[in-house]
């Protein structure tokens, strides 16, 4: 009887925080619902695939079966995410019956590899689940502005949905999927899949239909000035134009340079936590002079001081108002950047997992940073767009981190010192954007003073 009146009180404590300040009436909770299933199938997905996809190709000894990986698994993907946010972004109607599709994909892609959980189908399959994963991230994004509370901002509301995912998905599904590989086999993980992918439609079909596309709404553009609204009649006497000239015309607003550096910071720690995750792999299954036991060591250290980062940085983000959210992404990014040169510098299994972790850390409190500057700077009709554009950018980036995890050779000092490379680029990128000026402008301007 204690025992039922624990879980009854936990199970009432968590039913008031998943609705408080208005989300169950607005359909923010209907949304963390989805939110918490992605998170799962994600989850469950890499403990069913650990040891077959990641490490069948970290193992191999020859090049081509790694290049063969980069090719079907991650080399697709980032051809396809500059397209998935642009036509998602374009979705005036249907957003909650697209998020379903997300989920409906899944258990399709589920079944086949359920059949074919040995052969050459799990790429395109895992694939599929890659791409179905992100584009679900890219539309809730825009979704999130139009079923946020008015008692919440859009910070916290972001906040929670990613909290609720990590505890509620990563955390407790994948402890579940783990606790099946591990008594049954990896494979059947897959069913608990299909489950969850099944109670994510679900969750879209409880979504309120606030969250489809207003009439009021517009598209924004992180990349190109500002241009005056074309009316009616200009617009169909240019209807002959080029395809960039007619899409340029179709740019109503331009990010905000508070919002452009942000998101640049952002991406800048996104491609950090990618390259960790899929390098790390790599660097502790092609280390002959580790034991099974210390490679497994390696990956938990690294594994966890990243999800360690990540709730950490989300949790701290939602309590704390960012005034300046450029100096903070600036700040973050400075600290990153310093953290991978340890790593480079002294080689060993601490110095990676701190590295990951302040990336991680950095990614969650940036993407804080990145949330509140699209709020103070761009009007409601706008915010969805901005969410969804912002949030195909990350991902690309997640994805261009990770390719070049596969690319490098697996020594650590090797592959943070070229991470650090590219994150000083990266770097100067958001310097560049918080001065409102692009790269290739700050590069000009540095030339004509010498």
């Amino acid at each position: 009887m204690r025992t039922d009146g624990v879980m009854a009180r936990s199970a009432n404590r968590v039913w008031g925080l998943m609705g408080a300040d208005g989300a169950r009436e607005s359909g923010l909770t209907a949304l963390m619902y989805t939110s918490i299933a992605n998170f799962a199938v994600d989850a469950v997905l890499a403990v069913s695939l650990a040891g077959t996809l990641f490490f069948s190709a970290a193992e191999a000894e020859s090049r081509t079966s790694v290049a063969a990986y980069l090719l079907v698994t991650i080399a697709p993907f980032a051809l396809l995410a500059p397209l998935i946010g642009p036509a998602l972004d374009r979705i005036r109607t249907g957003r909650r019956f697209a998020l379903s599709l997300t989920f409906a994909g899944r258990v399709i892609l589920a079944a086949v590899l359920l059949q074919n959980f040995g052969s050459w189908m799990l790429y395109p399959a895992a694939l599929g689940m890659l791409v179905l994963s992100k584009s679900y991230g890219v539309l809730k994004s825009s979704v999130t502005p139009r079923v946020a509370p008015a008692e919440l901002d859009l910070v916290r509301a972001n906040a929670r949905l990613t909290i609720a995912g990590h505890i509620g998905g990563s955390l407790v599904a994948g402890g579940l999927a783990a606790a099946i590989a591990y008594l049954i086999d990896p494979q059947a993980a897959l069913w608990l899949l299909m489950v969850v992918a099944l109670s994510g439609i679900y969750g879209c079909a409880l979504i309120p239909s606030s969250a489809e596309r207003g009439s009021d709404e517009v598209t924004v553009s992180p990349f190109i000035p500002d241009e005056p609204p074309v009316d009616t009649a200009t617009r169909r006497g240019a209807a002959a134009g080029t395809v960039v000239s007619r899409w340029r015309r179709s740019i109503r607003v331009r990010f905000p340079d508070a919002a452009r550096t942000c998101m640049w910071a952002t991406a800048l720690q996104r491609c950090g936590t990618g390259f960790m995750t899929i390098y790390i792999a790599f660097v502790a299954k092609s280390s002959a002079h580790l034991a099974a036991f210390d490679q497994l060591t390696m990956l938990a250290a690294v594994g966890a001081a990243g999800g360690v980062g990540t709730f950490a940085g989300n949790a701290l983000g939602s309590r704390i108002r960012f005034a300046r959210p450029q100096a903070a992404v600036l700040v973050l990014g400075a600290v990153s950047l310093g953290a991978v040169a340890c790593a480079a510098v002294w080689d060993g299994t601490v110095t990676a997992a701190v590295a990951t972790a302040v990336l991680s850390l950095g990614s969650a409190m940036s993407k804080v940073c990145l949330d509140a500057a699209i709020q103070s700077g761009l009007a409601p009709s706008a915010q969805a767009s901005a969410f969804g554009i912002s949030e195909t950018s990350l991902q690309l980036s997640w994805v261009f981190g990770g390719t070049l995890g596969i690319l490098l050779p697996p020594e650590l000092t090797v592959g943070m010192a070229v991470l650090g490379l590219v994150g000083t680029v990266m770097y100067v990128n958001v310097i560049a954007a918080a001065r409102g000026v692009g790269l290739g402008a700050l590069i000009g301007r540095a030339r004509s003073s010498r």
